[in-house]
């Protein structure tokens, strides 16, 4: 995968009119920095989780950041009451806070400060926890809620990201958490990813890297073979059977995520896949209520 030549020449071909998330860690605040040296003016959002005592100073130091470079800044707060905090829940909420401001300003563009390690461990965490569509990472570029997410430092890696804080003197915030091995992603940053480089070398971030894109790069293949039999509201078992293995995986994974299935394990997929061959059972249990059967040469969904 080329590595970009910079963390600004990165950001050339984004909107002009955009949203940014910022934490007030590093990543993020060298990403408004860069934002604003390449001549863009974001609106800054901050979501404050609320799990830690100062988090309402990380904040603060956002909203006066914003108002020293003469951005519009917009902040909001996680209001669950639970004890555990669970990842999941607060991305939720989250992305639901960038979603609402979104749609209210009339901006759908939103720029996030990922980069190359991030992608790394993301990758790693697909493969581990067994994806549906198996691992590929994050996207450059991906749709959610109504969001369009730019993730343009996919190709850099966090050194690059500290060397440009440590040359331009950035000032930011460092949350204690990142660093709690309870959190599953933590867990293979602080312990995993290094074992892995001492027992097999320093080159396996590189190569994971590598492989994402290109694991990334062939599922939108895939997913634009799979695209028109995923859009009807039956599958044919005729024509499906007449596709390859992983067509006719992927066809059915798509197909059932657009009629609102949730959380598609491959176990799934194998079960609908079942079908194909089997009239008897003819009916598969699914998430939320629903089920997969087959009738007269199609499979469909009630």
């Amino acid at each position: 995968m080329p590595i970009l030549p910079s963390c600004e020449s990165a950001l050339s071909s984004l909107p002009e009119s955009l949203l940014v998330g910022v934490s007030g860690g590093v990543d993020s605040v060298a990403l408004l920095h860069a934002l604003v040296k390449t001549e863009h003016k974001p609106v800054v959002l901050h979501f404050d989780h609320g799990w830690r005592a100062e988090s309402g100073e990380d904040a603060e130091f956002v909203r006066e950041l914003a108002e020293q470079l003469g951005l519009k800044y917009i902040g909001d707060k996680m209001r669950s009451t639970a004890k555990v905090h669970r990842e999941a829940e607060a991305r939720t909420a989250r992305y639901a806070f960038f979603a609402k401001t979104s749609k209210r300003l009339g901006i759908a563009d939103l720029v996030l400060a990922h980069h190359a390690d991030d992608q790394v461990e993301t990758f790693l965490m697909q493969l581990l926890r067994g994806s549906g569509a198996a691992g590929r990472g994050m996207d450059p570029v991906s749709r959610r809620d109504g969001l369009v997410l730019y993730r343009p430092w996919l190709g850099i890696w966090k050194k690059e990201i500290m060397a440009y804080a440590r040359k331009h003197r950035l000032e930011w915030r460092d949350d204690a958490t990142n660093v709690d091995t309870r959190h599953r992603r933590n867990l293979i940053r602080q312990r995993v990813l290094p074992y892995l480089q001492k027992q097999i070398g320093k080159q396996v971030p590189d190569n994971l890297l590598r492989a994402a894109e290109i694991s990334r790069a062939e599922s939108e293949w895939l997913d634009a073979l799979c695209a028109d039999a995923a859009d009807q509201s039956e599958l044919s078992v005729k024509t499906l059977q007449a596709t390859p293995l992983a067509q006719q995986r992927r066809t059915i994974l798509r197909w059932l995520q657009a009629r609102g299935a949730k959380d598609i394990s491959f176990i799934d997929v194998e079960a609908v896949r079942g079908l194909l061959e089997n009239v008897s059972p003819a009916k598969i249990n699914l998430s939320a209520g629903k089920f997969a059967r087959r009738r007269a040469g199609k499979i469909f969904m009630e």
